[in-house]
């Protein structure tokens, strides 16, 4: 799906696409923004001895791009079982029970996609410091532009989770999916005390 067609789905008055596959893409937006960074950076021949490095960087950034593509999609079809779950008849006590757990199965999906949201946006932002150390210092606003589309889609994910986790019953799975959530936060409040430090070595904050 090219991106008009995906905003033009995305405005559209139904309920997904939504906010949990925009998360999805601004995570997508984020890693290739550093991935064009370490693209420009190797192509400049003064930054050749720090080759494998950016290498690295440019091959991740393109694995977890991918993968946030793939969840921009599979964010919409979790969303479709909940509406199919939500339309079950629940007439008898057959198709009540049925119903619920159906809905129980969908919103559990519904919650464990955005999780997989986070955690490949934290993984993304694990990039961070050796774009900073190793890429082109003239292209930092890029690599600030990439990491606070990370950030938005950990924080779009994470609301998208929550919001399915109250109507969650396991509490087991709610305890776990929490406690993600939270190590998230930290690890990227973490990764922008790390953005925020090289920004204002740059005369940028």
């Amino acid at each position: 799906m090219n991106l008009e067609v995906f905003l033009d789905e995305l405005r559209a008055p139904k309920g997904a696409p939504g906010g949990g596959a925009a998360s999805a893409l601004a995570g997508a937006i984020g890693c290739a923004l550093f991935q064009m960074v370490s693209g420009i950076t190797l192509s400049l021949p003064r930054f050749a001895e720090n080759k494998d490095k950016l290498e690295n960087i440019h091959a991740e950034s393109e694995k977890l791009f991918q993968r946030f593509l793939k969840l921009t999609e599979e964010d919409t079809e979790a969303y479709k079982q909940v509406e199919l779950a939500l339309k079950m008849p629940k007439n008898t006590p057959e198709e009540k029970d049925a119903r619920r757990r159906a809905m129980q199965n969908a919103f559990r999906l519904a919650t464990e996609v955005p999780v997989q949201v986070i955690e490949t946006a934290v993984k993304s932002m694990a990039l961070l410091p050796d774009i900073l150390t190793y890429g082109n210092p003239n292209a930092i606003t890029d690599v600030c532009v990439g990491f606070y589309m990370l950030d938005t889609a950990i924080r779009g994910a994470s609301a998208n989770a929550k919001i399915n986790l109250i109507s969650i019953k396991d509490e087991e799975f709610k305890v776990a999916c929490n406690k993600k959530l939270e190590d998230a936060q930290n690890a990227a409040s973490q990764y922008a005390d790390t953005l925020s430090h090289a920004m204002k070595k740059a005369g940028l904050e």
